[in-house]
């Protein structure tokens, strides 16, 4: 992307006068057609690790952006008391359902363990299933403790499917390496 590209993107909505520089660079509210471009196992500073899975956009308006949906499989809070039971069954459908839209199967004894190991072993059962893709939709909600930052939910479902070449046509990789090439030869060169 050149520079005014970035700039035109960069200010598109923004009042420099009375909007922050540090506004958020979340997709918005929508439908998107996505591939599951990496799932990893973050830690961070704060100690708080999750099942990460970074969905690309392949289509439409904000193609090429990203959405990373974070998912936290801990059953306590960090004081020690108990996480609410909605979140924790939300938690887990939100795997079982990208699971789902891949054509991964997940049963009861892939969430049994300590949760770093669960990580783990979702980033390898999940590791296959890069680059396949789905409809994914965000919608937020409000947030009354940070209002400037709502809670993001999301919904997985079949999406558009992204076209692989028939055996005849070659790979991806050889249609692009071919595209507009011509054989020269002597004859063709103009000196």
């Amino acid at each position: 992307m050149s520079l005014m590209a970035a700039f035109n993107e960069a200010t598109k909505g923004w009042d420099p006068k009375k909007d922050s520089t540090q506004m958020s660079s979340n997709l918005p509210a929508g439908d998107y057609n996505v591939i599951v471009e990496k799932v990893d196992h973050p830690v961070y500073k704060s100690g708080w690790d999750c099942l990460r899975f970074t969905m690309l956009v392949f289509d439409g308006e904000h193609a090429g952006r990203k959405e990373f949906v974070q998912i936290s499989l801990a059953e306590k809070k960090k004081d020690g008391s108990p996480l609410p039971d909605f979140v924790v069954a939300q938690n887990i459908r939100y795997v079982v359902k990208i699971a789902e839209m891949v054509g991964l199967k997940l049963t009861e004894t892939n969430f049994n363990g300590n949760e770093t190991d669960l990580y783990e072993n979702f980033v390898q059962l999940f590791k296959p299933y890069t680059g396949k893709s789905m409809q994914m939709t965000i919608s937020t909600r409000p947030n009354r403790k940070d209002p400037d930052n709502p809670y993001r939910l999301y919904d997985f479902g079949p999406g558009k499917q992204i076209e692989t070449p028939t055996a005849d046509q070659g790979s991806i990789m050889e249609q692009l390496q071919n595209a507009g090439t011509e054989q020269v030869t002597d004859e063709n060169l103009p000196f």
